[in-house]
């Protein structure tokens, strides 16, 4: 009986310690503040996951699987998105200045408060499908390419 006791403390304690294991990709430990800028992520997988607050500036996301992500607050400058699936991600108070989002799937993104100075978007409009001369993303500030 004890040694069925060992066995299920010992399962429930493996379970636990990989519920808070840690994604690593391209150097760059995925988490909310996490430090990544110019981390090569070409492809990765993000899916629902939490950077806010991070620093991706510069950072090649190229291709990411990255719907429903959270990008509340983080440095976003000059990241390559190209390609990306952002479906749903939230983008809110986030840093975008000069960030490439050609080819990326965007609908459902969150840009509340997120500053798109210079940012590139697909075939020259925005997630709403209007031309750039006339604005951005709802709520979004500065001016988009």
């Amino acid at each position: 009986m004890k040694l069925a006791h060992a066995i299920a403390a010992a399962a429930a304690l493996a379970v636990s310690s990989a519920a808070f294991a840690q994604t690593t990709l391209g150097g760059c430990t995925i988490a909310p503040k996490a430090s990544c800028a110019k981390a090569q992520m070409k492809r990765a997988s993000l899916t629902n996951m939490d950077l806010s607050g991070a620093d991706l500036s510069g950072a090649n996301l190229q291709e990411a699987k990255a719907s429903g992500a959270k990008f509340v607050g983080a440095n976003l400058q000059n990241t390559d998105f190209d390609t990306a699936d952002l479906r749903g991600a939230d983008f809110s108070n986030a840093n975008l200045r000069g960030a490439n989002l050609t080819g990326a799937e965007l609908a459902g993104a969150n840009w509340s408060g997120a500053d798109l100075t210079g940012a590139q978007f697909p075939a020259g409009k925005d997630n709403y499908g209007m031309p750039l001369a006339r604005r951005c993303a709802e709520g979004s500030t500065g001016a988009c390419k």
